[in-house]
């Protein structure tokens, strides 16, 4: 079933497999780049030590901790991926994955990160 929240079927291509079980869009999502804000930051382990968010530019890797959560690569926690990102979990179990960076970070009104990630 495609995206309701868009009014579009973005992952359905409309094409039939050559099975005959149904269309496919050929993108492996295990393996495309991503984007995305973080969540829970003031509760994860780096804010809670420093009482502020990493500086932009920061390297974060993807753990898989009950949730996945963007850390540094020393294994500090920085923020949690929305849940819209919980099919990587699947994509980890089978031996992917992710870098990213931190692009762009703030304080006021609350902690936010944005940052980028693709396989590695």
């Amino acid at each position: 079933m495609g995206s309701t929240r868009s009014s579009n079927f973005t992952d359905y291509s409309g094409t039939r497999s050559n099975d005959g079980a149904g269309g496919t869009s050929g993108i492996d999502r295990c393996r495309q780049a991503f984007s995305c804000s973080l969540e829970e930051i003031e509760l994860c382990d780096y804010f809670i030590t420093h009482s502020t968010v990493p500086p932009v530019g920061t390297e974060l890797v993807i753990l898989h901790q009950k949730r996945l959560f963007a850390a540094t690569p020393q294994g500090v926690k920085v923020g949690a991926l929305p849940t819209s990102f919980n099919y990587l979990a699947a994509c980890m179990k089978d031996g992917i994955a992710y870098i990213g960076v931190m692009t762009a970070s703030g304080m006021l009104p609350v902690a936010r990160i944005s940052a980028d990630f693709t396989a590695r």
